[in-house]
């Protein structure tokens, strides 16, 4: 029996809204495209509590509930797919043994490059997106160590490079039949916004995205993310370009402070920009009405 509901994790900008717009693809298989976590998962939620927010997300956005919405696109598995997923793995574990968890990691300089571009507040410099992205990855390994048999563990980089054979892997672990569909995703319905930020998983692959921060990065930028995460890249897969460096302590403080602040204003008009195009779009329905 294929495994439902599947999980897909990975840090910001890893290629985690990529893999679900394949699997989506998918006839069998419908993965939601992120929903404020934070509203789904309160402490002392049991899995009904959490998969009926989950519903209630879904209806707020399509105008049904995970039910009809699956019965009625002709699907039978569904599945989450959020990066802020990585603070909440031991919620998920509410869902054994049915649950299957996906787990995609992406090259930390190709990572930090897509923070600092994006302006999003994640990651405002090298040090600080480097930092994040040891820490998000540390914690999906342990639970990979933890559930070896309920994770899977894909590289962005292999999707991009070997999309089949890594969606037959996908297949074969979820006990799904491998759907052709997948390899056509972006001739596919979407359930996902496009927006700037997300616009590549609307095309055909593109394999200088896996190598665009050698262009983006500077070569100490690319020093700073070697440094910090040279262990957890040798777990996953990644060589590092740069010789051993060690950060100063004075720059270190630096880039803290960088990230304070910068990374709060760059929240903040988010926020704001976000704020003003619901107004906008609330006014638009209004007038329509």
């Amino acid at each position: 029996m294929t495994h439902s509901p599947l999980f897909l994790i990975g840090t910001q900008r890893s290629g985690t809204t990529l893999l679900c717009r394949m699997l989506t693809a998918h006839r069998d298989i419908f993965i939601k495209n992120e929903l404020p976590v934070r509203s789904v998962f309160k402490p002392g939620f049991t899995k009904d509590d959490i998969r009926e927010n989950i519903s209630k997300h879904i209806r707020k956005r399509y105008g049904k509930d995970l039910d009809e919405l699956m019965r009625d696109e002709g699907k039978s598995v569904w599945g989450l797919k959020d990066p802020e997923l990585t603070y909440y793995l031991p919620e998920l574990k509410a869902f054994l043994p049915e649950a299957r968890f996906i787990v995609i990691t992406r090259d930390p300089r190709a990572v930090v490059n897509s923070y600092m571009e994006n302006k999003w507040g994640l990651g405002t410099n090298a040090y600080t997106g480097a930092l994040r992205w040891r820490d998000e990855v540390l914690a999906q390994l342990a639970f990979e160590r933890e559930l070896p048999d309920k994770v899977l563990r894909i590289r962005y980089e292999d999707l991009v490079i070997d999309q089949q054979a890594t969606l037959e892997a996908v297949c074969q672990f979820i006990d799904a039949p491998f759907d052709d569909t997948m390899l056509s995703f972006d001739q596919q319905k979407s359930f996902i916004r496009e927006g700037r930020e997300n616009a590549n998983t609307s095309r055909a692959l593109d394999e200088s995205l896996t190598r665009k921060w050698k262009d983006k990065l500077s070569a100490h930028e690319i020093a700073v993310v070697d440094s910090l995460c040279r262990d957890v890249m040798a777990m996953t897969g990644y060589e590092p370009e740069a010789a051993p460096y060690q950060v100063p302590g004075w720059l270190a403080a630096f880039y803290r402070v960088h990230q304070a602040v910068l990374g709060e204003l760059q929240i903040q008009y988010r926020w704001r920009v976000s704020n003003w195009k619901r107004r906008v779009h609330g006014l638009r329905a209004e007038k329509s009405s």
